[in-house]
C-alpha cells in the first residue's frame, strides 16, 4: 500500500516585505516623535554631562599651545560666550567648568598635562574654592569626571561621539524630551511639557530663561544655598590650599602657561554674604601676595558691572554676549 504525501510547497514567508514594512513603520513613528518635539521647542539640545565635558577636554588636547581653557562653575559657564571671546581673540576657547563644582583636579590634570601649553582662566567662585564645605556639596564630581578621561578607550570614545552627534541633531533626544519628562506631563495635562528654564550648548555654555522663575525664588535659593553649605576655610586649611595652588601654578608657568584667577561679579544679597563670609584682605588678596599669575576682581573693573540676573550669582544670559566683550577688554587690560 502506497503511503500518500502532500506534495505542497511549504509556504515562506516574505521576510524582505515585513522588514521593509517594520523599517518604514519605525521611520514614521520616530518621525512624527521628532516633529513632534520639535514643534514644541523641546530640542534639539545637549545635555552637559560628562560625556560633553570629556569631549570638550578632548578637543582641548586638538588645538595645541594657543588654547584658552574656562575652568570654575556655573558662573563662568553662565559669563562667557565661548564663540564670541574665540572669534574676537582668534584662539580657541574650551569651557571646562562643571556647575556646582570645584576646578582644583582639573588644574592639576593640566598642570601635569604635558600637552598643555596654552592660558588657564580660572574663576574663582568662593563657594567653590574657598569653602570647607565643598566636598559635601560637590562630592568631587570633578575629579570623577576627570578619571573618566583617562579611562576612555578609543571606541568609547568613538561610540561617545555617535551620541553626541545624534543628540544634536535629533530633538527627541534632548533632555528636555526624555520620557521621565514627557510621560508625566501627558499624564497630569495632556501635552508635552514646556522647555526647562536652562539650555547647554554644544561648547557647554549654558543659558537660562529668568521669565521661568520668579526673582524671590531665584535668590533665595542662592541666599539659602550660601547660608546652608559656607563653612569658610580655617587659616591653618587656607594655608594647605594655597600651598597646593602655588605647587599647580607653578608647574604650569614652567610650561609656559599664563594662568589668570577671576572673580565673577555677584550682587544684591549674594555678594553681601560672599563679602562676609569671604573678606577680599583675607582671602583674595592673599591669594594674590601668593600666587604667581594675574588676578582679576570684578570690584576692581566698575564696567562688569550691571549684567547680573535675578538671582545674584550668575550673569543674565541674555547680556552673555555683551558681558563676554567688556571681559575681553578686561582681560586685554591685563595682558591677555
Amino acid at each position: 500500500m502506497t503511503l500518500s504525501t502532500s506534495s505542497s510547497d511549504h509556504v515562506r514567508p516574505p521576510w524582505r516585505k515585513v522588514w521593509a514594512l517594520v523599517l518604514i513603520l519605525s521611520i514614521v513613528i520616530v518621525g512624527s516623535w521628532e516633529a513632534l518635539v520639535r514643534q514644541a521647542g523641546l530640542g534639539p539640545e545637549y545635555n552637559d554631562n560628562r560625556s560633553l565635558w570629556t569631549d570638550a577636554r578632548h578637543r582641548l588636547n586638538r588645538h595645541g599651545d594657543n588654547a584658552i581653557a574656562l575652568l570654575g562653575a556655573s558662573r563662568l559657564q553662565y559669563a562667557v560666550d565661548v564663540a564670541t571671546m574665540s572669534q574676537a581673540l582668534d584662539r580657541p576657547v574650551v569651557q571646562l567648568s562643571v556647575e556646582g563644582t570645584s576646578a582644583l583636579a582639573l588644574l592639576e590634570n593640566l598642570a601635569a598635562d604635558p600637552r598643555f601649553h596654552g592660558t588657564v582662566i580660572y574663576s574663582v567662585a568662593p563657594a567653590f574654592t574657598l569653602n570647607s564645605a565643598l566636598p559635601r556639596i560637590e562630592a568631587g564630581k570633578q575629579q570623577e569626571w576627570v578619571e573618566y578621561y583617562f579611562g576612555q578607550s578609543r571606541s568609547r570614545r568613538m561610540e561617545q561621539s555617535l551620541r553626541l552627534y545624534l543628540q544634536g541633531a535629533l530633538a527627541f533626544r534632548s533632555p528636555d524630551a526624555q520620557l521621565t519628562r514627557v510621560i508625566p506631563s501627558i499624564l497630569s495635562s495632556g501635552s508635552l511639557p514646556d522647555r526647562d528654564q536652562k539650555t547647554t550648548f554644544a561648547n557647554r555654555v549654558l543659558h537660562k530663561d529668568y521669565s521661568k522663575v520668579s526673582a524671590e525664588v531665584d535668590e533665595l535659593g542662592m541666599v539659602q544655598f550660601y547660608l546652608e553649605n559656607t563653612v569658610p576655610f580655617s587659616k591653618p586649611e587656607f594655608d594647605v590650599i594655597l600651598s597646593y595652588l602655588d605647587t599647580l601654578v607653578l608647574l604650569l608657568r614652567q610650561k609656559g602657561v599664563d594662568v589668570y584667577f577671576l572673580r565673577l561679579p555677584s550682587s544684591a544679597e549674594v555678594k553681601l554674604l560672599e563679602t562676609a563670609f569671604f573678606p577680599r584682605p583675607v582671602f583674595w588678596d592673599v591669594m594674590e601676595q601668593r600666587l604667581d599669575a594675574t588676578f582679576i576682581h570684578a570690584d576692581d573693573y566698575p564696567e562688569m558691572a550691571g549684567f547680573m540676573s535675578q538671582d545674584g550669582s550668575h550673569v543674565d544670559s541674555q547680556h552673555i554676549v555683551d558681558f563676554t566683550n567688556v571681559l575681553m577688554d578686561v582681560l586685554r587690560k591685563n595682558k591677555l
